[in-house]
Formats: structure tokens, sequence, C-alpha cells
């Protein structure tokens, strides 16, 4: 390890990069710390991308295995990971394009029992949990928030993504997408996938058959994977280098690719616009008489 460390030189391997950033924040970017939680669908591209544009620092934070089932989108995902933890091949994979990266790993994902950990001395959150883990996207955000930091997040919708940033001048988690402690699991689902496209183009052409609600389980394309990987490197750089410009909700950024439909723009009031709370309606209803039973 110690002759790989003598052998790399930092501003070489990031030199490219110069041009869009400056040298003195190219070095700002060398010194940061980015804490993301989840190293699945979009947590690992998130990850070596970071490491690429130069980010020196980070916090991670996962718990689960690769198996087959992710081959079409993950990163780390291959017939040698299969069954090894994700945060061990991630950190592995940073560690051949940055071997003087700076990290800490939280193996159990993030919890009540360790978030202060996990945010202390870092610079941004970034949020790249399952979308399906209602409980968890709170717990980041809204312990970042209470730090000053900033949070960005986006979720693949089909061949698309939808783009978020939580901060300390921003709406907060639970009034953007007005989900109450009383809401079922499901409602809380759909309340969060709602306030990431408001607009849903991506139900123009996903099937609704395989969305199932009650195993956690809907279609993921790596297309999708791939534009929150680009979305989100770029409002980590706007984040910790330019802050002024961070648009924190309730501005929204989502695009579609398959129907080149775009939009960035403030949704009034989050889902408690008027026109949101229809549309909150008639999801929840379509998801009813899809889902299964039991």
């Amino acid at each position: 390890m110690e002759d790989i460390l003598l052998a790399f030189d930092y501003d070489a391997a990031f030199s490219r990069n110069l041009g869009v950033v400056s040298p003195d924040e190219h070095q700002r970017l060398r010194n940061a710390t980015v804490a993301i939680a989840g190293m699945g669908g979009v947590g690992g591209d998130y990850l070596i991308s970071l490491v690429r544009a130069g980010v020196g620092g980070f916090h991670l934070a996962e718990f689960d295995e690769f198996e087959l089932a992710n081959f079409n989108r993950q990163y780390g995902a291959n017939m040698d990971t299969i069954g090894r933890r994700k945060l061990d091949v991630m950190v592995e994979y940073a560690l051949q394009i940055n071997p003087a990266l700076r990290i800490k790993t939280f193996p159990d994902g993030i919890s009540d029992g360790n978030i202060d950990a996990f945010l202390s001395g870092v610079d941004l959150a970034i949020d790249a949990v399952d979308a399906f883990a209602v409980d968890m996207h709170p717990l980041l955000i809204n312990a970042a928030s209470g730090r000053g930091l900033a949070t960005v997040a986006a979720v693949p919708l089909g061949l698309g993504a939808g783009v978020l940033a939580f901060g300390p001048g921003g709406m907060p988690y639970a009034d953007y997408f007005a989900i109450t402690p009383d809401m079922s699991d499901d409602e809380k689902i759909v309340q969060f996938m709602l306030g990431f496209a408001p607009e849903m183009y991506h139900l123009k052409y996903l099937d609704p058959k395989f969305i199932n609600l009650k195993a956690r389980k809907g279609p993921s394309s790596v297309a999708g994977c791939k534009l929150c990987t680009g979305f989100i490197a770029t409002q980590a750089l706007v984040a910790l280098l330019h802050p002024e410009e961070l648009r924190c909700v309730p501005w929204y950024t989502y695009l579609d690719a398959r129907l080149g439909r775009f939009r960035h723009r403030r949704l009034w009031l989050g889902n408690r616009n008027p026109l949101q709370r229809i549309k909150s309606f008639v999801a929840k209803k379509r998801l009813e008489k899809l889902s299964p039973a039991g």
C-alpha cells in the first residue's frame, strides 16, 4: 500500500477537472468529506463519480450484499461480488481510483444510534437509501438539516430521474412530502415518489404490473440510475463549492429522457399543493388495485 501511495499523484490523477473547477476549488474538494447513505442502485455510482471529481473523504453506510437481481443497474454487482458486502466492494473500487481517500464505514447502515457519528465532520449528506425504506430518509435528512448540512437525493424513475435538495433554508422533510405519522408505509412511499416527480411522466410507459409495494419492488433501469448519478454529482459540486446556488425544496428537478420532458421549478406547498393531493389520491387508488392482497 505504501508503494501505491508513493506512486499516486492527486493533482495529476484529477488534473482534467481543472477548468470546470478552479485550482483552489480542487483543493477544497480534496479536503471535503461527503456522507453517502446507501451503496446500492445509485449510491455506489455516486461514490465512484465523486471520487473521480476529486472529493477526498467519505462516510459510507450500507448493510446489504450483492445478489443476481442487482446486475441490471448496480455499479459493483458482477459474478465476482455475489454474496459480498456492497460496502466492502465499493470501498475497494474507490481506493483503486484514489488510494489516499479518507473513508469511514458504517456496515450496519444508518440508524438512530449512529446517525450523529455518520454526519460528524462531513460537509454534505447524500441520500442513496432504497426509496422503499420510508423511515430512513427523514432520519438522514432531518439530522443533516439540524446540523446545518444540505442533503441531496435522486430517485430513478423509468428512463428518467427526480432530484431534490434539502437544507436549513428549505422546507422541512415532512412539510414538503406531506407525510404524517398516521400514514401507512405504502402511503408514505406514494408521497415520497410523488414529491420527486410531480408530473409522473414515467407512468406513461411503465408497466404497473411490475410495481409491488407489498414486496417493496419496482422496475428500475440503469439509464435512470445513471441520470441520477449525473444530477447528484453536479448537485454535490454545487453544494460544496457554490452553496448559494443550491435550490432546496420546494424546488425540484425532474427529467424523463425517453419522453424528452424536463422540469425545474418550485412546487408551491410541496405535496400539500391541491393538484398534488389529487394526484396522491389517484395514485393510491391505482396501487391498491394492483397490489396483491397477501
